[in-house]
């Protein structure tokens, strides 16, 4: 987690020296535009539109980056180390990156000699009609946002998502993006995120493992099982749950007995995780070939 924050700053550092450089950049062509007004108008109508789209430009980018660092600078140490949670941080990102697009085409129409007021409201009847078709965007849109600034999903939460599982690597305005164990990038549009059961297994204090399996009738012996299963679990018993060992029958067939073993994890490394599973499962490919 304190790797995360250090990463968000030199981001944020960056986009700082970033900041300097266009506020330096608008300075000057404030300055120039101030002191050198008469000779400004002097000159061809192209060059006093380049001038005033740059300063209106950069102007409203310095505004907007402003805000932003602003905003990511309070949340940084109002959170501190342990309560960092960089959604935040990428849904304000995000925001700011909606605005600059709005910005730069206010920008471009006044570069070509365009009045935004004047062309918004004279194409108001065909914005109308374009939002209602890419009504579903607009919805996955500001469902994404909905996501970011959630306190529910993070970036870095090992999740399950319908049928999904995997780590959430990014979150964007049109998906969420996992990587399951098989590291498999998988984008789940932020509609279904919504409307799906989510499991967030980072959220949990505990982790849970379940192993299903059959055991024919004629020779199960519940008390040699669970022995056997506890044994190929010895070498990883410091990460396991003092007594959450489990093991109950589900339902009895006519030739078999399906059984469920469950015990809690006190970590969440996937590599331990993986280890355990691999035992449990040789453990139970054991007894189905020693019941043979």
């Amino acid at each position: 987690m304190n790797n995360e924050k250090t990463q968000i700053q030199v981001k944020e550092n960056h986009k700082r020296a970033v900041f300097i450089i266009k506020l330096l950049v608008f300075i000057f062509l404030l300055v120039f535009e101030t002191f050198f007004f008469n000779r400004l108008n002097e000159m061809p109508e192209l060059i006093i539109r380049i001038i005033k789209t740059a300063i209106f430009f950069l102007g409203s980018n310095i505004i907007i980056s402003l805000g932003r660092m602003f905003i990511v600078r309070f949340y940084l140490r109002r959170k501190g180390i342990n309560m960092l949670h960089s959604n935040f941080v990428l849904g304000i990102n995000r925001i700011a990156s909606i605005l600059m697009g709005i910005i730069t085409i206010i920008a471009i129409m006044l570069l070509v000699n365009i009045d935004p007021v004047n062309f918004f409201t004279s194409i108001t009847i065909v914005a109308a009609a374009i939002a209602l078709l890419s009504k579903d965007y607009i919805t996955n849109m500001i469902n994404g946002l909905i996501i970011m600034f959630s306190d529910q999903l993070a970036l870095g939460d090992n999740v399950r998502i319908g049928d999904q599982k995997g780590k959430i690597m990014d979150v964007t305005l049109i998906n969420l993006v996992l990587l399951n164990e098989d590291d498999d990038i998988i984008m789940i549009p932020n509609n279904i995120v919504l409307n799906s059961q989510v499991i967030n297994h980072s959220r949990q204090y505990i982790k849970k493992l379940t192993f299903d399996f059959e055991i024919k009738i004629h020779l199960l012996n519940l008390d040699k099982v669970e022995s056997f299963l506890k044994e190929a679990l010895r070498e990883n018993e410091a990460y396991i749950t003092e007594n959450s060992f489990s093991m109950k029958t589900i339902y009895i067939h006519k030739d078999a007995v399906k059984v469920k073993c469950q015990f809690l994890l006190n970590a969440s490394e996937k590599q331990i995780e993986r280890d355990i599973k691999r035992k449990i499962n040789q453990a139970i490919i054991d007894l189905a070939g020693e019941a043979q």
